[in-house]
């Protein structure tokens, strides 16, 4: 069963439901901290694809170290916003507004491709088409690094549409060769009320329980 999602380019555009104040609980400005580790120990070979980029923190960061990069989100508002933090290190970064699970003219192109949040925050419906889209774009060969919300981190019926390892690992399964499931943490900037409920980082973000998948074409 699918979770009412949020309207996000209204939670880009500041108008969010999660939060007290205009801040987007995911935007943290840096690469998550489960993707921060597999740039530093060298586990991305290029062109990358940086599906359900956001204001697309990662694919900078990839850029500056000199990665050829595609963002790819729904989000008009969050698309734009990546566009304007763009400067001459991030050369090599494009951004594209689209639905991911119908992405085409880059058949068997990408050498990595990262979903960083991204699997949760669509329908349940849309993983099956999404899976093939990306693994599609994939090169033989390519790696998947996937970070995704654990079902039990929340309420049942509650927060976005979370898997259990079982289940991220039947719907990627469909398209590509897994790797590793490993658990993970999401961090994230979130309510008093809510941020409680799980451990805080040194920067005072709340660390989600999650699913790091790793998987190769």
């Amino acid at each position: 069963m699918s979770t009412e999602l949020p309207d996000f380019d209204a939670v880009y555009r500041g108008e969010s439901p999660v939060t007290e104040d205009a801040r987007v609980p995911w935007n943290i400005g840096v690469p998550q901290p489960a993707i921060a580790e597999v740039i530093e120990r060298g586990d991305i070979v290029g062109p990358v694809l940086d599906a359900g980029c956001g204001v697309g923190v990662t694919a900078r960061e990839l850029a500056a170290r000199g990665f050829e990069v595609l963002g790819v989100d729904l989000s008009e508002t969050a698309i734009a916003q990546a566009e304007a933090a763009r400067d001459e290190r991030h050369a090599t970064a494009t951004f594209q507004v689209g639905d991911i699970t119908e992405l085409s003219g880059h058949d068997g192109h990408f050498g990595t491709v990262i979903d960083s949040t991204l699997f949760h925050s669509m329908p349940v419906e849309s993983r099956a088409a999404y899976v093939a889209a990306i693994a599609r774009a994939a090169r033989v060969g390519a790696r998947l690094h996937m970070l995704v919300f654990d079902k039990g981190a929340f309420p049942e019926g509650g927060g976005p549409n979370a898997v259990d390892a079982d289940e991220l690992r039947a719907a990627v399964s469909e398209h590509w060769t897994i790797d590793s499931i490993e658990p993970s943490t999401i961090a994230g900037f979130l309510p008093a009320g809510v941020g409680t409920h799980y451990p805080a980082d040194e920067a005072g973000r709340a660390l989600v329980p999650a699913h790091f998948l790793t998987a190769h074409r």
